[in-house]
């Protein structure tokens, strides 16, 4: 896929990212979150160790690279160690490898109008939270997330949920879970497909979403037609 592509993905997340930051300060879910951009790089931080897995540096690219100590020594990441996520092969100096993730982005054609879904944002909240079993904080983060006004929230019989939203032209496959004893019965493909079909009806050129190797996500990503595009976290040591 064209870099140029694979590069306004990552700032389709990086701007859903500083939405959700922003949701979650205004609900008052602990801690602090930024979300701004240096040299080309794109910084995401949460404070409150329940949501580390939050702060991230992505948008690591040759030209970028030369950057990142920089923005790396920032007062902002007092008591929080990001993970620099780079394509794999681009070695990262300094830093050690923290475990693989994937950059799963599909292209869309337009396709016909199809009416929207009109999930009721309370349910949607608690099946959501109750697939991923999210508690705490997290679960305070998930919730004013998905709260956002631009969420388009989608429901399969009370039994799953998923998010997406859409910004200039590229759709974000965002939280999907299913509840426990309902896993394993095509859910979640529904969904995906659900979703892919209202953005393609939308008018969006492009399908972006994230996922961990081994998770049932990449599979259901790879059926529906995403090219899977590796990516290597690095911390300090």
């Amino acid at each position: 896929m064209d870099p140029a592509q694979l590069l306004t993905a990552e700032l389709a997340l990086h701007r859903r990212a500083a939405l959700a930051g922003r949701a979650a300060s205004a609900a008052g879910v602990p801690g602090r979150f930024r979300a701004w951009e240096h040299a080309g790089l794109l910084a995401v931080l949460a404070t409150d160790p329940a949501l580390a897995y939050l702060s991230t540096v992505t948008g690591v690219t040759p030209e970028t690279l030369p950057a990142l100590p920089e923005l790396l020594s920032a007062p902002d990441w007092d008591g929080v160690d990001p993970a620099v996520v780079a394509p794999a092969g681009l070695r990262v100096p300094g830093l050690v490898p923290a475990g693989e993730r994937f950059l799963a982005v599909r292209r869309l054609e337009p396709a016909p109008s199809r009416p929207p879904d009109e999930a009721d944002e309370e349910v949607f909240l608690r099946v959501l939270l109750a697939g991923f079993e999210a508690r705490g904080a997290v679960a305070a983060y998930m919730a004013a997330e998905h709260r956002l006004p631009i969420m388009r929230r989608f429901l399969l019989e009370d039994i799953a949920a998923a998010g997406m939203t859409i910004d200039a032209g590229v759709a974000i496959l965002g939280a999907a879970s299913t509840l426990p004893e309902f896993r394993g019965r095509g859910a979640q493909p529904t969904l995906l497909r659900r979703r892919l079909e209202a953005a393609a009806a939308e008018g969006c050129t492009l399908a972006v979403a994230t996922a961990r190797p081994g998770s049932p996500s990449v599979a259901n990503l790879e059926r529906a037609g995403f090219r899977l595009h590796r990516r290597q976290a690095w911390t300090r040591p």
